[in-house]
Formats: C-alpha cells, sequence, structure tokens
C-alpha cells in the first residue's frame, strides 16, 4: 500500500471517530434539556401545591377569623376553636377583666375601680361582621361602645364583675354571686379545642342580699367564678368562654 492510500485509510477513520464524538456530544448536550424537565417539573408540582395548600390554609384561617368574630358578638353557635386558650383572670378586688387591649400590644385590659371604672364593656356590633372594641366604664350606663340598633347593630355588653370581691367595688355591697344573665347557655365543652364554652346572653351582674357564702344565680343563668371561692359548694371553677371573652365558670 502506498503512501496516498494510507492517508486516505488515516482521513476516513478520523472521519468517523469525530462523527462518534459528535453524537456523545449531542447526547451530553440534551442532558439539560432533560434537567429542565425535571425542573418544571419540580417548579410545577412545588407551585401547584404549594398554591394549592397556601390558598387553601389562607381560607381556612380567614374562615375561622370570622367565625370568631361572628360568635364574638351575637349569638354565633361556632365549633371553630378560638385562637387562646382561656383561663381565669384573678385581680384585686373590683378590677374586671376587659380582655385585650385594641391597641395591637396584646396586653390584658384591666378596668381599675380606683380609677373610677371598675366595669368592663364588650363592644356591640356595628354591622359587616365587625365589632366595637371593648372599653372600661365607671356603670353600666357609661357602656356606649355599641352600634346603633336602628342601623342594624347591637348595644354593648356590661360585665360588673368576675368574682364575688368585684361587686362591693362596683355598687352592689352584699352581693353574693356573680352571674351571667339574658339567656345565655350553659356552658358546653367545644369539640377538640378543650375548653368549655358559653353563647348569648346579655351581662355579667352582682346578685344577692347578702349572707357571707356564695350563693346561686337565678335560674336559667350562669354562675361566674374567678376561684373557687366564688363557687356554691359542689361547684368547681372552669376556665372558659363567653363568646370571644374569656371567663370562668362555676360548674
Amino acid at each position: 500500500m502506498n503512501i496516498k492510500s494510507v492517508a486516505l485509510v488515516f482521513g476516513a477513520t478520523m472521519a468517523l471517530v469525530a462523527g462518534g464524538m459528535g453524537a456523545v456530544a449531542c447526547s451530553s448536550s440534551s442532558s439539560p434539556a432533560g434537567g429542565s424537565s425535571s425542573g418544571s417539573s419540580g417548579g410545577s408540582s412545588g407551585g401547584s401545591s404549594g398554591g394549592s395548600s397556601g390558598g387553601s390554609s389562607g381560607g381556612s384561617s380567614g374562615s375561622s377569623s370570622g367565625s370568631t368574630g361572628d360568635d364574638g358578638g351575637s349569638e354565633g353557635g361556632s365549633t371553630t376553636c378560638d385562637s387562646s386558650i382561656p383561663s381565669l383572670h384573678m385581680n384585686p378586688a373590683g378590677d374586671v377583666y376587659c380582655g385585650y387591649s385594641s391597641d395591637d400590644s396584646g396586653a390584658p385590659l384591666d378596668c381599675v375601680v380606683d380609677a373610677g371604672q371598675g366595669f368592663c364593656c364588650l363592644g356591640g356590633s356595628v354591622g359587616g361582621g365587625n365589632y366595637a372594641p371593648q372599653i372600661c366604664a365607671a356603670n353600666a350606663a357609661g357602656c356606649t361602645n355599641g352600634g346603633s340598633v336602628d342601623a342594624g347593630g347591637s348595644a354593648a355588653i356590661p360585665i360588673q364583675c368576675n368574682q364575688i370581691s368585684d361587686c362591693a367595688l362596683n355598687g352592689s355591697a352584699g352581693a353574693t354571686a356573680c352571674c351571667l344573665t339574658g339567656g345565655a347557655s350553659q356552658p358546653t365543652m367545644v369539640p377538640g379545642c378543650g375548653y368549655v364554652k358559653s353563647s348569648k346572653g346579655s351581662a355579667v351582674v352582682c346578685e344577692g342580699t347578702g349572707g357571707g357564702a356564695p350563693t346561686m344565680c337565678a335560674a336559667g343563668e350562669v354562675q361566674i367564678c374567678s376561684s373557687q371561692a366564688d363557687c356554691p359548694s359542689g361547684m368547681t371553677c372552669t376556665p372558659g368562654k363567653w363568646k370571644i371573652y374569656q371567663i370562668g365558670f362555676c360548674l
């Protein structure tokens, strides 16, 4: 074989090798497409799952908030668990717990009798599922944080006591019971929430005319307490909620 033939064979061999390397290169260059597909799938899955989950969760949260609001002001029977677990609020005599401050500080709001404001006033409905913030007042007549009844709103709800010792300092000397009145439901356990709850009702007032030991509230009313000392014999002071207000019930 002469030199010219050798050159031709060598050239053909190199062409075949180059073709094979090109095929490998093409195969390799298709890999990012596969990666892109994987990324697209991941993004699609993540976006769809995340968006769906997030949207669903957000809707649930909004629904819960709405239920709490409805139950808070009117006669709501929602079984949605509220955001906070209720506890007993045992303040000095005459000082009534009034929920939490409406200034976003999250601090408890207590109505201090020495400041001339021993009554707590829960805000009435102002329409659109909204309620006026709670305030403190000197007496029930000072509870002006209600909505216009003519416009579909509701009156403010006065709370004179959380415990029997509040009564003497808040205008009811000799009272022997702190009672939730106005047709409130008897407290029952909220399924899955771990606390009892009552709805309806129009006021918490002092009742009784002396005698020392705690006496029973009138038939159909609910006995209110801050400690065991406020409950008649055989009953236990149990933290719960009336609407969205934390309170103690003698059960």
